[in-house]
């Protein structure tokens, strides 16, 4: 079974804004626990000089203890869940709907929709179930993915580690403290945040992971209704192969850090350029900028599309409770408008992400 995601019909209209409001937090620590604190929420600091640094990436790599390789699914998402679910909770009289949510998902999941139209690989696969009125959004790896995370070499593992080295010379815990590149990395360290957001005619509760922010002031009880800044902390080479300085950046590259900061309703973006594993400049940039950055241009309406046309098709095909069955969504670059849909075993336990 498959749907088609026709653009046509839709080539006049423009998606309403997305409306969001940060609605609570939580810590993933050294070895992967969940927190219900913001032990993990990081400061952006400045550099003296944006323009002259020398920032080295591969710095104390081999103590790096590297994140897991296995998909985590909604897991630490579904315990915050849980442990606010009477913030959302509709009334007794409603059984069919037990929140005021109408898809839950993270941030990752949401964001490689929005991606669709200028992904030139990679297919992605996404799982629904429907608990007592919410549809709940996972994303899997496809086989061809799961092999690379489980195989890759030491370079990989070092290439990938580079973003998450970033952040120690950029960040630190408390506002008034320096960075420390020093210390070993963990990349199972993490804060996330909680949005509940309005995107079209729908409602939409999802997590992402912050990469810090920047306040004057430190934070130590909740992040509601205090006066900061998300930061997305992002890299790029300096140089192309040819040694010349890169001026514009892919169109896939710029709709993803466009949707990463879209969802969570960020503005400021740090951009490193790198000369090989050593940042030389750091720059900075707003929302209104990334479309500038773009080799063609970007049509971040047809972005909000493809997911609008997405969600109208999961509602009307995702009818049967979670423990009737499962709905497995796969799309290609290869077939870019059709996306294939098939009804799996409730207790496949390759997909199986909600819980009894």
């Amino acid at each position: 079974m498959s749907f088609q995601i026709d653009f046509i019909n839709f080539s006049e209209q423009i998606i309403s804004t997305l409306t969001t409001e940060l609605i609570g937090h939580f810590s993933i620590d050294s070895d992967l626990q969940y927190h219900a604190d913001l032990s993990q929420l990081k400061y952006y600091i400045s550099p003296s000089d944006p323009n002259n640094v020398n920032f080295d990436l591969n710095k104390n790599f081999m103590s790096t203890r590297h994140r897991p390789t296995s998909y985590l699914k909604l897991d630490n998402l579904l315990r915050w869940l849980s442990n606010n679910f009477h913030r959302f909770e509709k009334p007794l009289s409603q059984k069919e709907h037990w929140l005021d949510i109408e898809f839950i998902a993270s941030r990752g999941t949401i964001k490689t929709i929005l991606c669709s139209p200028y992904k030139m690989r990679d297919e992605w696969i996404i799982c629904a179930s429907k608990y007592r009125g919410t549809i709940y959004l996972c994303e899997f790896y496809s086989d061809e993915r799961e092999h690379q995370y489980i195989n890759a070499s030491m370079l990989e593992k070092q290439l990938q580690s580079w973003g998450y080295k970033f952040e120690q010379y950029m960040v630190a815990d408390h506002p008034s403290h320096i960075p420390d590149p020093k210390r070993h990395l963990n990349e199972c360290e993490h804060f996330y945040c909680m949005f509940k957001a309005n995107f079209d005619n729908y409602s939409l509760l999802y997590g992402t992971k912050i990469d810090d922010i920047f306040s004057q002031q430190p934070i130590r009880d909740t992040l509601e209704r205090k006066t900061f800044e998300l930061i997305e902390l992002k890299t790029f080479p300096l140089l192309s192969e040819n040694g010349n300085i890169y001026s514009k950046i892919s169109c896939h590259r710029v709709i993803n850090w466009w949707s990463q900061n879209y969802l969570a309703n960020i503005n400021r973006i740090i951009r490193r350029l790198k000369d090989k594993n050593i940042v030389r400049i750091i720059k900075e940039y707003s929302m209104c900028d990334l479309p500038k950055l773009s080799e063609i241009t970007c049509d971040i309406n047809r972005s909000k599309i493809f997911c609008k046309i997405f969600l109208d098709n999961v509602k009307r095909i995702v009818t049967k409770d979670y423990n009737k069955c499962m709905y497995k969504f796969r799309w290609t670059p290869f077939i870019r408008d059709v996306i294939n849909y098939t009804e799996e075993a409730p207790d496949n336990e390759r997909y199986i992400f909600l819980q009894p």
